[in-house]
């Protein structure tokens, strides 16, 4: 809160420095315009140099207005995202991307636990601007690294946690990247070099370099000579636009591609000069940076990128664009200078790109350990492990969150999750599973302890029909089901998390496919939780001893009321609240 008073108060300050700009040159305008009134008569010298003197202190006050202006918006869009990070800690929806096109209904666990989309992890983490960066964090969210890579992204996170003012300025550069201009990288790999390839042509140098050279001469002479010049010069002005209109449609392919890149540049350049200069001491963030280090630093590279790319947007204004090409052929002047940076450069650019994007999602990560000082790091082991203190689920407020304590047996169980209706069977499942999306992908999690093993997670618990495709909810369902089967048959470190399945077919074809399901994981040895309603899969406990588990959540009934604990506890439930759920809406179903 203290920042954001700090950064209001320097944003009100810059308010008015750049008002008092705007009526500075008014008032400069004016008092030219009297001065000229005034000494006209004192003839035309008189008026020129007040004329001069006018454009003279205009220009210099647009300069620092601009300088003021840049300020300005990067201050007050700092103070946007300083705000957003106290909005999302209220409980309102983060101003970032929340990654629905990365939405899979097929994908083996992101659907279920809510990991993309409105609401989900990724909307509540993600502080990625560019295209890089968001598909960075969505990949990590998807699939989970070795225990080498996650603790290199652990050590990574933690360096840049206490480059907490850094990391903000960082994000800050880039925020609204995506309408300053759309960045291609397949273009400046693949097409760029051959539609630049015509400019290494000596007859079209030689063109370039006479029709630079001789026109500008023929002006001169034609201003202060006179006579037959005058003609000369308009033939050579034909000559040098029919050079140029050989070439147009090619430099406006060019241009159309990439001119509209150097305010997208200008954002990447502070970044890539700060990742270039700081000392990393994380070898991750080290070997990052090592990837683009050259004689020249990147950083510049890109200054001289953005420098060519708004020289050739002199087109944009068709008088200057006109006079330039035809004395000078600027376009294709510029576009030769950009050959050579091609050369030279394009692939540190397209290394600094993809690096950014890394930054990006290394930069949520490490946002969220800063949001959240008491979550904890997690310990990944080599052998079958996982055991939690106090795990909740990182969606839910503080204030709302009940926290477990659960943990595995050294030996892989198949735990059978049974409860009254609303009392947290769901949102467990989704508890655990959740925070082993965050550990996997190197971030803290929702907990006091966390020691876990690397699990690849399957996940069946929302199943729908799709009218589209013809499929029924138990078709669905079915598919699912042989989709967990066939891939963790295949899988060393699979773990199941089943919330009600064969929802879609009778009570006892129901009960015999799911104890057919929970035998076949224990035969292979796969881990999971089985949230369910039917309590004949409790008794599986008792057949298959050591190999499946029993734990329930259960209600307090007082007086016709339910209370709900939202704790795990052993063996199975023993309570039931569907009943007084009825009566609620009129149906007695007797006691």
């Amino acid at each position: 809160m203290h920042l954001a008073n700090e950064l209001k108060s320097k944003s009100q300050k810059l308010k008015k420095q750049l008002d008092f700009y705007a009526y500075l040159r008014l008032a400069v305008f004016a008092l030219a315009v009297f001065a000229i009134w005034f000494l006209f008569d004192f003839g035309l010298s008189a008026v020129f140099w007040i004329a001069l003197a006018t454009v003279v202190a205009f220009l210099l006050l647009v300069k620092k207005q601009s300088l003021v202006q840049n300020e300005y918006q990067f201050i007050t869009t700092k103070l946007t995202l300083v705000q957003n990070e106290l909005n999302i800690e209220k409980g309102d929806a983060n101003i970032y991307s929340h990654g629905a096109i990365f939405e899979d209904a097929t994908h083996a666990y992101s659907s279920d636990l809510d990991i993309f989309g409105e609401h989900s992890l990724y909307a509540y983490i993600n502080r990625c601007a560019t295209e890089r960066g968001l598909l960075s964090l969505a990949e990590a969210l998807k699939k989970p690294a070795n225990i080498a890579e996650i603790i290199k992204t652990q050590d990574a996170v933690d360096e840049l946690a206490n480059k907490a003012i850094e990391i903000l300025d960082f994000r800050t550069h880039l925020f609204g990247i995506d309408k300053k201009g759309v960045f291609s990288e397949s273009f400046y790999q693949q097409q760029l070099p051959q539609r630049l390839a015509f400019t290494a042509k000596s007859w079209v140098k030689a063109g370039v370099y006479f029709f630079s050279i001789l026109n500008p001469v023929l002006l001169l002479l034609s201003i202060f000579v006179g006579g037959l010049f005058w003609n000369i010069l308009g033939l050579a002005i034909l000559a040098g636009g029919a050079f140029y209109f050989l070439f147009k449609a090619q430099i406006d392919v060019v241009h159309e591609a990439i001119g509209r890149n150097v305010a997208v540049l200008q954002s990447y350049v502070s970044n890539i000069k700060w990742m270039e200069e700081t000392q990393w001491q994380s070898a991750l963030l080290h070997v990052y940076v090592t990837r683009i280090q050259s004689s020249k630093p990147l950083h510049q590279q890109i200054t001289e990128l953005a420098k060519i790319l708004n020289s050739l947007n002199a087109r944009l204004n068709p008088i200057v664009g006109i006079f330039l090409n035809l004395f000078f052929q600027w376009d294709l002047r510029c576009l030769m200078r950009l050959a050579r940076w091609e050369r030279e450069n394009k692939a540190k650019l397209i290394e600094g790109v993809e690096l950014i994007g890394e930054f990006e999602r290394l930069i949520s990560l490490a946002t969220l350990k800063i949001n959240h000082p008491n979550w904890v790091k997690p310990i990944l082991k080599e052998d079958f492990a996982f055991c939690t203190q106090q795990l909740g689920h990182p969606l839910i407020k503080a204030e709302l969150r009940v926290a477990n304590d659960f943990h595995l047996t050294p030996e892989a169980t198949v735990d059978i999750i049974t409860g009254s209706n609303m009392a947290g069977k769901s949102t467990f499942l989704r508890t655990v599973g959740i925070n082993m999306v965050l550990a996997f992908a190197g971030a803290h999690v929702c907990a006091n302890r966390f020691e876990a093993s690397i699990f690849q997670l399957f996940s069946f618990m929302r199943i729908k029909d799709s009218l589209a495709d013809g499929t029924s909810t138990f078709k669905a369902e079915i598919d699912r089901i042989k989709m967990i089967l066939d891939r963790s048959a295949t899988c060393a470190n699979a773990f199941v998390l089943v919330d009600e399945m064969l929802r879609g077919t009778n009570s006892r074809d129901k009960y015999l496919g799911s104890a057919a399901f929970i035998k076949k994981l224990v035969q292979q040895q796969t881990p999971g939780l089985v949230a369910t309603h039917d309590l004949q899969l409790a008794q599986l406990a008792s057949e298959l001893p050591g190999k499946v588990r029993n734990f329930h959540f259960d209600i307090q009934v007082n007086n016709g009321e339910m209370f709900f604990d939202y704790r795990i506890k052993n063996g199975e439930c023993r309570t039931f609240n569907a009943s007084i759920l009825l009566k609620t809406i009129g149906l007695d179903v007797g006691s």
